[in-house]
């Protein structure tokens, strides 16, 4: 039974709570920042409840959140990277980096492996993550708007850098 646009924004909180961590996740790997990262996630949630009038089931309601959560992502960056200038993100996200390298133990190699992703170009961060989500190929060209063939391309891509990422010590 498919639910109106109307009970799913009433229905809201259960979305939320349904996809959070894979939310949280979202802007784990769009920004190193735990406070600009809860900021993100606040914002990746009103657009989703913005978005959910105009959700006509095209596609799964999973497929249509992961697609908001990215664009509102992207815009996000957009935004920072308007901000600062590319060199002094990149020296602050890799201060950032080291200091958490540092203390990263063992329970915290999820943390490490996501700071490591944050490493990536955008559309590699989210192809690199919505594949360790066990989205399709079919539902990540959907999401990112790039062919099927070009997200397995792009895809493998971005898992050679992020091994090489991985094996460096830096």
């Amino acid at each position: 039974m498919r639910l109106s646009m109307s009970e799913y924004q009433q229905d809201f909180e259960s979305i939320i709570v349904k996809y959070r961590l894979s939310l949280f996740k979202v802007a784990a790997t769009f920004e190193a920042d735990p406070v600009i990262q809860q900021d993100l996630l606040q914002e990746i949630f009103l657009a989703i409840w913005q978005a959910l009038a105009s959700f006509k089931e095209q596609s799964s309601l999973h497929t249509f959140i992961y697609r908001v959560a990215y664009n509102q992502a992207l815009t996000h960056v957009t935004k920072q990277s308007r901000k600062q200038n590319y060199d002094e993100l990149t020296e602050n996200i890799e201060c950032q980096h080291s200091d958490i390298e540092s203390n990263v133990s063992a329970t915290k190699s999820v943390e490490y492996l996501i700071r490591k992703i944050g490493l990536l170009p955008v559309i590699e961060r989210q192809l690199v993550v919505l594949s360790l989500e066990g989205i399709s190929y079919n539902d990540m060209a959907e999401i990112s708007g790039l062919s099927v063939t070009n997200v397995g391309v792009q895809l493998n891509r971005a898992k050679t850098k992020l091994k090489k990422l991985l094996e460096r010590k830096s």
